[in-house]
């Protein structure tokens, strides 16, 4: 069974979103999830804002990892990838994340770019989860 220690030092800058800034695993299977966008299960992009694409992107990112015998407590570590100035949209965000990562939270890195291989897309994440080796 994998083991995880979340390591957060007291003497450096506290989380501004849900995360730790460290874990160490051992034991365990990893599993790394390529990028996920906003696609409803048809292909069509599910909305044309950055709230709703990041919604179904993460219930896509849950049904891959329940997929590979995990879920979204099995997340170690996440990039998320937002494609417009989403300061205007920052709580609606976290309310997101909160819905899907609670508890234990992944490390992360939020990163704005420029834009994204379909400029209907608005949001990705990617992660990489731990799972147990025993299934």
């Amino acid at each position: 069974m994998a083991s995880k220690e979340y390591i957060n030092p007291s003497g450096m800058y506290g989380a501004t979103w849900q995360f730790n800034q460290a874990v160490r695993v051992r034991g365990g299977d990893l599993l790394f999830v390529s990028g996920i966008v906003g696609l409803a299960p048809d292909g069509s992009i599910a909305a044309d804002n950055i709230v709703e694409q990041s919604l179904v992107a993460f219930q896509n990112l849950s049904m891959v990892l329940e997929e590979a015998g995990g879920s979204l407590a099995d997340v170690i570590k996440v990039n998320v990838y937002v494609g417009q100035n989403y300061s205007h949209r920052r709580e609606d965000l976290r309310e997101v994340r909160a819905r899907f990562f609670t508890g234990d939270y992944p490390v992360s890195t939020l990163i704005q770019v420029a834009g994204f291989a379909n400029p209907e897309y608005l949001f990705e994440v990617e992660a990489i989860a731990v799972l147990d080796s025993d299934g």
